[in-house]
């Protein structure tokens, strides 16, 4: 199983976020969960695939020619591919893989996670979307949503969909054992 993780290509201003990083990406690996993910050496993104690395995780990497340079290629893991922009990045990535994580992160890490939330509920895969909730960092986006579920922007099931967790464990055991809802448009 191949699981993509959206996370910063920065380290944040506390050291949990790193920490939490390492251990996510070791208890993946334990697991033979391979990792897909944006293929830059720099910030959470280079901690979580030089950790998987380091404990024999296969990590495929996706990373457009432009960022090569600017987000610095990790050239020591075990698979990438390069391409033209980012849109034909996000759906290589979707492409590769069975279920997301995303860990702390910036608008890219936004950008990722909802393109793959919105294809779900959508009905274009039938993938698991979690979200680790490392320091709380996801509490004020997971209050959002529920507003935006009672003021009648969203179905509540596309928002009890989302695997929301600050411990690993349970995150894996969730996506191993994933339930889609009904697509938006099956009535």
């Amino acid at each position: 199983m191949n699981i993509a993780i959206y996370c910063g290509s920065s380290f944040g201003n506390n050291k949990i976020y790193e920490e939490s990083t390492r251990l996510a990406a070791q208890k993946l690996a334990a697991q033979k969960l391979n990792i897909v993910y944006g293929g830059s050496l720099q910030g959470l993104m280079g901690v979580f695939s030089n950790e998987s690395l380091k404990y024999g995780n296969y990590v495929t990497g996706v990373i457009t020619y432009d960022l090569v340079s600017k987000e610095i290629e990790n050239t020591n893991i075990s698979k990438i591919y390069k391409v033209n922009t980012m849109n034909q990045r996000k759906e290589k990535m979707e492409e590769l893989s069975d279920a997301f994580i995303a860990l702390p992160g910036g608008y890219g890490t936004f950008e990722e996670v909802f393109d793959v939330i919105s294809s779900a509920q959508i009905g274009y895969h039938k993938k698991p979307v979690a979200f680790f909730n490392v320091n709380g960092y996801y509490d004020k986006l997971m209050e959002f949503l529920k507003n935006c579920v009672n003021e009648g922007f969203m179905k509540k099931d596309y928002v009890d969909m989302l695997i929301v967790s600050d411990d690993i464990d349970e995150i894996i055991k969730k996506i191993l054992t994933y339930k889609a809802p009904k697509d938006k448009w099956i009535k």
